[in-house]
């Protein structure tokens, strides 16, 4: 079947590119066909995902074989098929073979050329794993695989000690979030698990779990999803993984791991539908999220971090949504996998173009370069959301969304956070197309490179429009032009003073204040969670081996080893002397003893 087809390819790929690769020196492949296997993968799942996705009518669960069976407990290796999933799958292999595309001209020249492919066609299958899986628990190990293959790709250039501990970095988080998604799915299972573990089954008795208990098994999936989307408290690792390829951030943060905590939440639909009040918590989180990445992305330097804490953000706007209306929380991912693919694609054109300046500060005065120029123009304005870009119809939405349904507190956090972001996103803009600073010689950008970013251009452009044609988050026309324009007066206004800040720049000694330095040190929150979580661990270890080990434990087990070697030492001087009489007297001595007990005992 095509699924199968759609979902083996990208494991294929990496297996073949991988063996390929350790031969590499031996047989003397080129990279042409390290790129024209590796390009294979995507292109076969992508026209797989689009045929399933225009041509199936009604939902279709596959079951492949039995996986797991001890008594009842019984799991089986299968696939489903709804709108939702059809529609991810499409957008993702769709994102992943432009950003495959892409990533041949980036990766040029570069000797893990053929291992990156091979990483990346990994990474493809394990997140269509996850969201094709017909189980929790098959989605579990697509969730898995996705952890594992962002840390090989974070920690892509690992003979730099930081791309490394970038990469221990996110995967360490991650298992924080996802020790508690395990236990959510034994409870879930624990629960109702006996009548079939499988998303239909589990949707038909999700309302014989108690309420209680769903609380609880709901709080640990988003648990999970706040490590993989990089919400608060577990966000911390995702500004460290630019340290991978630009490519990978793109695939990490357009249509693979962030998106993976949204989208599981709205797989499990049934479980949250009763546990509103647990979603409007989780709306109030993000909302805060999406402000507190905002305020830290206005003072960041690094084009790709910048980048990065919009992610954070923006996915916050989706969190938000959850609570009053999953479609447009959705909706917002696709159009956001759009804009934030060319943002850090056009992102990764300015670097190869600048010998891998990423220094906002250190670039300026790119205007004349109209294909570095363009494409990031198109994702600046989708992401605050100008009208027609995708970003205003999909935001809009979220935002309103959150008036409509009473949540004045998230409406005003999303409004300003929307302003934050123009303010931020045309800071980016401003100084490294326009600002007086001196920028390095400006290198050709491959033609790979370029294409994909003039066709995610297009998609940030008209991407928007899909909701219209399939009226998809609609609420009310009047609403939602009087909801559009203020969210566009915002918009320009965050715009403005960024121009007025930031256009014509030069670089010159700004003397920052308390808040604006604690903002630049991103509010000391990495600083806080080593000093609470790594150096406390590392003292009580200390405490331990130094007092409890070294002067408790260690004279302890060296007493009882000295009164051993007393005995020993004792009991062979006294009985092994090597005198056959002595061992005689002992032998007639212990049957003495045993005659005289038995006697006793008689």
């Amino acid at each position: 079947m095509l699924i199968n087809i759609l979902i083996i390819s990208p494991f294929v790929g990496a297996i073949l590119l991988g063996f390929l690769y350790l031969l590499r020196h031996k047989l003397k492949f080129s990279q042409g066909l390290f790129a024209t296997l590796g390009m294979s993968a995507p292109i076969v799942s992508l026209i797989c995902a689009g045929v399933l996705f225009f041509g199936l009518k009604e939902p279709l669960n596959v079951t492949l074989f039995n996986w797991i069976g001890v008594g009842e407990f019984s799991i089986n290796i299968g696939f489903y098929l709804d709108s939702l999933s059809l529609l991810m799958g499409f957008f993702v292999t769709f994102l992943a073979a432009l950003i495959h595309f892409y990533s041949i001209g980036y990766m040029s020249g570069e000797d893990g050329f053929g291992k990156f492919f091979a990483y990346m066609n990994l990474f493809l299958g394990s997140m269509l794993v996850l969201v094709f899986a017909s189980n929790p628990l098959v989605m579990f190990v697509g969730w898995e695989g996705v952890g594992a293959c962002s840390y090989l790709l974070i920690a892509f250039y690992f003979d730099s000690k930081d791309n490394v501990k970038a990469g221990n970095k996110a995967f360490i988080v991650n298992r924080v979030g996802d020790f508690g998604f395990v236990i959510g799915l034994a409870t879930l299972y624990l629960a109702v698990g006996n009548l079939g573990f499988d998303y239909e089954s589990l949707s038909q008795n999700a309302n014989l779990i108690p309420t209680n208990l769903a609380m609880i098994i709901g709080i640990c999936f988003i648990c999970g999803a706040l490590a993989k989307s990089a919400q608060i408290p577990l966000y911390t690792w995702l500004p460290d993984a630019m340290a991978g390829p630009t490519p990978i951030s793109a695939l990490i943060h357009a249509a693979t791991m962030v998106t993976a905590g949204v989208y599981m939440i709205v797989r499990f639909d049934f479980l949250y539908a009763n546990l509103g009040s647990l979603l409007e918590g989780l709306a109030l989180l993000g909302a805060f999220g999406s402000l507190f990445a905002g305020i830290i992305a206005t003072k960041a330097t690094d084009i790709k971090k910048i980048l990065a804490y919009s992610t954070m953000s923006q996915l916050g706007y989706m969190f938000a949504g959850l609570a009053f209306s999953a479609q447009a929380s959705m909706y917002h991912l696709f159009t956001h996998g759009f804009f934030k693919a060319l943002l850090f694609l056009g992102a990764g054109a300015v670097i190869i173009a600048l010998h891998h300046e990423q220094n906002i500060f250190k670039m300026g005065n790119l205007r004349s370069q109209k294909m570095l120029f363009y494409p990031m123009l198109f994702g600046n304005l989708a992401i605050c959301g100008v009208f027609p870009f995708a970003g205003f119809f999909s935001k809009d939405a979220l935002i309103l969304g959150a008036f409509l349904s009473g949540n004045y507190l998230i409406f005003g956090i999303l409004l300003f956070t929307a302003g934050l972001t123009s303010y931020y996103m045309f800071r980016l803009f401003f100084l490294v197309f326009y600002s007086k600073n001196q920028a390095p010689k400006v290198h050709k950008v491959p033609f790979s490179m370029i294409f994909v970013n003039v066709i995610l251009s297009v998609f940030a452009l008209l991407g928007g429009f899909v909701a219209v044609f399939l009226d998809l988050a609609h609420v009310d026309l009047g609403a939602e032009i009087i909801g559009g324009i203020v969210s566009l007066g915002v918009a320009f206004v965050g715009i403005f003073i960024a121009y007025k800040k930031f256009y014509n720049y030069q670089n010159r000694a700004d003397n920052l204040g308390n808040f604006e330095s604690v903002v630049a040190n991103k509010f000391y929150i990495d600083e806080i969670y080593d000093f609470v979580f790594v150096k406390s661990l590392k003292n009580l270890s200390v405490i331990f081996k130094e007092i409890f080990d070294e002067k408790i434990l260690a004279p302890l087990v060296n007493l009882v080893a000295n009164l051993v070697k007393i005995f020993g030492v004792i009991y062979t001087k006294i009985t092994q002397n090597g005198l056959a009489n002595s061992y005689a007297f002992y032998m007639v001595l212990m049957i003495a003893i045993f005659v005289l007990y038995v006697k006793v005992e008689l």
